[in-house]
């Protein structure tokens, strides 16, 4: 990953890719997960190419004159008197004042506290008496809408740690600031948290947030540091904005439409995704990705702690001992081989003048390479949106056992043989977004606990979505299910974060078929805005169960 020395061309005014040297290798944060983050954040956004350095202290003005920008995760803290050489020092100096970028983030500016020029050119550094409080949610407000950079992104909310009575050395052009106080009430100092300098031709942009892999995987953090990274580097903005941060009026007339390709089906909102259905692709097993209420996001595809998590899916874990949930991860594999094959075979639509949609899948399961053991006949309707966009996902699944003897199983519970914590998941599956955060719940019985494993016939999922409001997914089992009602499967870590949740009907012991056995499993997934309570839910519960909208 690291290199010392580089021979790259800095990239001219007209080429497509700007060329970017991250500072790594040293942090009194976790710099070994955040870099790979950050070089893949750059890669992705085709504008930029990376390349990463564990030794800034051996580049001169010749060596960094190879890159549009500089981009620091690097800190010497706590050695306070830590400086690089002074070839390094004015190398760096004179870049910048000749044009060069310079992008840090959270911890970098702490460092160099005998480095005048270097504290001037960040503005803002940790000192003696700057604090923070706990990592909590922290609502962000865009100050200046005019500068490049946040010039149509709207204010969002992180979790993160927020800095407060940081040292200002520089007179701040402050794009972005927060509330000392998390809760955001118009309590507490308002502490800037992103802005922006310049030292002779060059351009400096100091984004404070971004303490750990949660913050740094925040759309609004994301968004904010690719522009302000390319505006560093030209002095311009290119990279667009994300629906979910556009800073604009909710239009008042949906105009909806649909988008088809071999491999998804999409509703559009005025050409923005509403949902997307995906199948034969690489991931193995039809899935919803994204889907979004109110044009925020509420899946997560592929996250790096359960890349087989894919949104809304259904999957069931081990058929007859073979693994269905998940690839094969060993060294030297190709990516997604699956052991245990979910295989959709034909696939057809209903597209209805409403903009409700049926899909249609005949599904078989088979070990790979091996002989079918079941067959599946799935339907899935999609409602047509509400007057807020919101709609419902009807999963009717029809099994058949094509085998003698067809076992469906899942991770042992603790209580049993080679038991797991995490043990029981099988079935029907939500994965939500990472921008979502202060996970809440709202049960059958009229409890808010959480109750991992407890049965019930329908749950409602709430959360906040990046701009603050609240959003949320109720899952309505059917009586007839197995196992009714079915014991559900639960996540809120808040940390990664985690939230994930799963009405699971062999939670508690394995289900067999015999030949030509069958099993129906139906489903509503309904989703939300705004604060709703338990007799709403229970009244969609019994529209549900009397076959209404």
């Amino acid at each position: 990953m690291f290199f010392q020395c580089v021979t790259k061309q800095k990239t001219d005014q007209t080429s497509q890719k700007l060329n970017l040297l991250i500072l790594s290798g040293r942090n009194n944060h976790e710099w070994e997960k955040t870099t790979p983050l950050l070089v893949k954040m750059y890669k992705e956004s085709g504008r930029f190419e990376t390349q990463v350095t564990a030794s800034p202290d051996t580049f001169s003005y010749e060596g960094f004159s190879q890159f549009d920008a500089v981009v620091s995760n690097w800190t010497a803290w706590p050695e306070h008197d830590y400086r690089w050489s002074e070839e390094t020092e004015q190398g760096f100096v004179k870049y910048i004042e000749n044009g060069g970028g310079f992008v840090l983030f959270h911890a970098a500016s702490a460092t160099f506290y005998d480095w005048q020029a270097f504290r001037e050119m960040v503005g803002t550094t940790w000192d003696d008496r700057t604090v923070h409080g706990k990592i909590a949610p922290h609502r962000i407000v865009i100050k200046d809408r005019i500068h490049p950079i946040t010039k149509g992104v709207s204010n969002f909310w992180i979790t993160d740690e927020l800095w407060v009575n940081a040292g200002v050395h520089a007179e701040l052009n402050v794009l972005a600031e927060s509330y000392s106080d998390p809760s955001n009430k118009g309590r507490g100092k308002k502490e800037p948290v992103v802005h922006w300098n310049s030292k002779g031709k060059g351009r400096i942009f100091h984004n404070i947030l971004g303490h750990n892999e949660r913050a740094i995987k925040n759309t609004g953090w994301k968004t904010l540091m690719l522009r302000g990274t390319e505006w560093a580097a030209t002095g311009e903005v290119s990279i667009p904005v994300p629906p979910e941060l556009m800073d604009k009026k909710h239009e008042k007339r949906d105009v909806f439409s649909w988008r088809e390709t071999d491999t998804t089906l999409a509703m559009l909102n005025h050409n923005e995704i509403l949902w997307q259905f995906n199948f034969n692709t690489i991931k193995g097993k039809p899935f919803f990705h994204p889907v979004k209420i109110n044009n925020s996001t509420l899946t997560w595809l592929s996250p790096g702690d359960h890349p087989w998590h894919l949104g809304i899916w259904h999957s069931w874990k081990f058929i007859n001992g073979v693994n269905y949930w998940e690839y094969d991860r060993t060294e030297g594999v190709v990516p997604f081989d699956f052991l245990g094959v979910t295989e959709v075979r034909n696939i057809g639509f209903e597209r209805r003048a409403d903009y409700s949609c049926r899909i249609y899948l005949d599904i078989y399961y088979h070990e790979k390479g091996g002989p079918d053991l079941i067959r599946e006949e799935r339907m899935i309707k999609v409602s047509a949106p509400d007057e807020k966009g919101r709609f419902f996902i009807d999963y009717k699944m029809n099994l058949a056992a094509l085998a003698e003897s067809v076992e469906l199983h899942r991770t042992p519970l603790p209580h049993e043989e080679n038991g797991k914590s995490w043990g029981g998941y099988a079935g029907l599956s939500v994965r939500f977004n990472q921008d979502l955060f202060e996970p809440s719940f709202i049960n059958s019985d009229g409890t808010s606990d959480m109750n991992h494993g407890k049965s019930m016939p329908w749950k409602y999922y709430g959360l906040r979505d990046i701009k603050g409001n609240q959003v949320g997914v109720a899952i309505f089992t059917h009586p007839e299910n197995l196992n009714y009602p079915e014991p559900w499967f639960m996540t809120n870590a808040e940390d990664h974060p985690f939230y994930y949740f799963s009405p699971a009907p062999i939670f508690n012991r394995p289900y067999t078929m015999k030949r030509a056995d069958a099993l129906e499993l139906n489903y509503r997934m309904r989703f939300y805005t705004g604060e709703i309570d338990h007799a709403l839910l229970k009244e969609d519960y019994n529209r549900y169960l009397n076959g209404r909208n």
